[in-house]
């Protein structure tokens, strides 16, 4: 969160620790105590909150302003507890209402709006694979195209590359790999990586070839190899659409081993 508005909640809260004793030292002047105590406390827990959770609000502007509102109207009711300003407040009734209940209900609907965002973000972020930045596994069920040409690849050698030169250098390859596969999709195309070297790719229907074609391209030069299948298919068959295509991949992986050990 801004520091001003961490300069905000502070000041409030310092606020009520020197206005609580004081409206303790004019109780006579003072409408209820006891609502005076339970209203300090509603401001102390919504201070609580907002410190031990801080981190997560920083990241919704609703949630600070939800949570900056509910600061502010526990702090109103507490000082309009003092007989004057609660005369001054009744004479201003429909501003009083909206402050008590206006603001407040304002309040619940930003941070109840925040919180689906967070939450709607959450299992976004949980279907991101957190190295190459693509979908994972959980990403297949988002899929935005009805028929499409399924391409399901596998990079050759990582294991090779990961016990000689090391997993970061592995890790490297990875996120090039990853680079190079969104570079080569177009609008609606999508890239998933599903294994530790495993990635589909949903590409529009007929259009397999012409990507494979493309990332070639892209990697020209590059010491990356690959291994494919390429199926036409929908979502109702995807499941046996990958089944093929990871067997087409394998056979490839295989020719591609056989030709580096021929003499």
């Amino acid at each position: 969160m801004r520091k001003d508005s961490v300069r905000l909640i502070a000041v409030l809260g310092l606020s009520l620790a020197v206005l609580f004793p004081i409206l303790l030292f004019n109780s006579s002047k003072i409408d209820s105590i006891y609502d005076v105590l339970f209203e300090s406390v509603a401001l102390a827990v919504v201070i609580y909150i907002y410190f031990i959770a801080r981190s997560v609000i920083a990241g919704s502007k609703k949630l600070q302003f939800g949570i900056a509102i509910l600061v502010f109207t526990s702090a109103y009711d507490i000082i309009t507890e003092l007989k004057t300003l609660d005369d001054i407040a009744d004479t201003y009734e429909f501003v009083d209402t909206m402050i008590e209940d206006g603001l407040r209900q304002i309040a619940y609907l930003l941070i109840a709006f925040g919180i689906t965002d967070l939450i709607a973000k959450a299992k976004e972020s949980a279907r991101i694979d957190e190295l190459t930045g693509l979908y994972n596994r959980k990403g297949l069920s988002k899929i935005k195209l009805d028929t499409f040409d399924l391409i399901y690849i596998d990079v050759d050698g990582l294991k090779r590359v990961n016990d000689t030169k090391g997993h970061n250098v592995g890790d490297l390859l990875l996120i090039r790999f990853a680079q190079a596969l969104k570079r080569a999709c177009e609008f609606d195309e999508q890239c998933f990586r599903v294994g530790g070297d495993e990635f589909v790719i949903i590409v529009k229907e007929t259009r397999g070839d012409d990507f494979i074609q493309s990332l070639s391209s892209i990697l020209h030069g590059e010491p990356i190899s690959y291994s494919f299948g390429i199926e036409t298919t929908n979502r109702l068959a995807f499941d046996e659409a990958m089944r093929r295509t990871d067997a087409q991949m394998y056979k490839m992986k295989q020719r591609h081993k056989e030709d580096v050990f021929k003499p």
